[in-house]
């Protein structure tokens, strides 16, 4: 399986099942502001919130064959084999499936994952032990705790102002690589420090091309 990311806003994505997995799956979706809709005899307190919240749309029903068309994402969140088997025969070729029950029964997996900003971390073990991939998952949480919620858009900030710089292609490549260095993650204070320090490389390049251009 090739590693990938969506970008699901604004795109539809269906989801049969109402259940605990079903409930998961779509406060990611939610997140990612995908157009949902759920199709499921019955749904959890949850779902029926964010439905009253005209956040997703809910078939109570059972699946059928025009739910499945000009949807992008499907996820089949049901342990019943039959609807499983209804979904995988009357799917088309570019659809995306997840099969919850039965990763193999799919042609896309959906990890277990979690983000800090604009940090986002991934885990799976293609279907080898989820108690593994949970453990994982937890591990990543405790070291790339919240202070990378605020210090990647530091760098990106950075990234920014650093590729606009009349500097070396080098010279940017030494300043994008100082601020890795976990001491701009760990303060403030050098995050403003190197921040100015920019700034002032910019200004004196700005200054320099204004008197070469006199």
């Amino acid at each position: 399986m090739y590693t990938v990311m969506l970008d699901l806003k604004g795109r539809s994505v269906l989801v049969v099942g109402g259940g605990t997995i079903a409930t998961r799956r779509i406060k990611g979706f939610l997140q990612e502001g995908a157009a949902i809709t759920v199709v499921a005899p019955t749904v959890s307190a949850e779902i029926n919130e964010w439905e009253a919240k005209d956040q997703l749309r809910v078939k109570r029903k059972k699946v059928g064959e025009e739910d499945l068309l000009n949807v992008f994402l499907i996820v089949v969140a049901t342990n019943d084999q039959a609807v499983n088997k209804f979904v995988k025969q009357h799917i088309k070729n570019d659809q995306l499936v997840n099969m919850a029950s039965s990763f193999s029964d799919g042609n896309i997996q959906i990890p277990a994952q979690f983000s800090r900003g604009r940090l986002s971390l991934a885990i799976s073990t293609d279907g080898a032990s989820p108690l593994l991939t949970k453990r994982i998952k937890e591990d990543l949480s405790s070291s790339y705790d919240e202070s990378y919620t605020q210090y990647t858009q530091f760098l990106y900030e950075c990234r920014v102002l650093i590729h606009r710089l009349n500097v070396s292609k080098s010279r940017k490549h030494e300043l994008l690589t100082e601020i890795i260095d976990d001491q701009y993650r760990l303060s403030l204070v050098k995050q403003r420090e190197f921040l100015q320090q920019i700034k002032k490389i910019q200004f004196v390049s700005l200054e320099f091309l204004a008197v070469l251009n006199f």
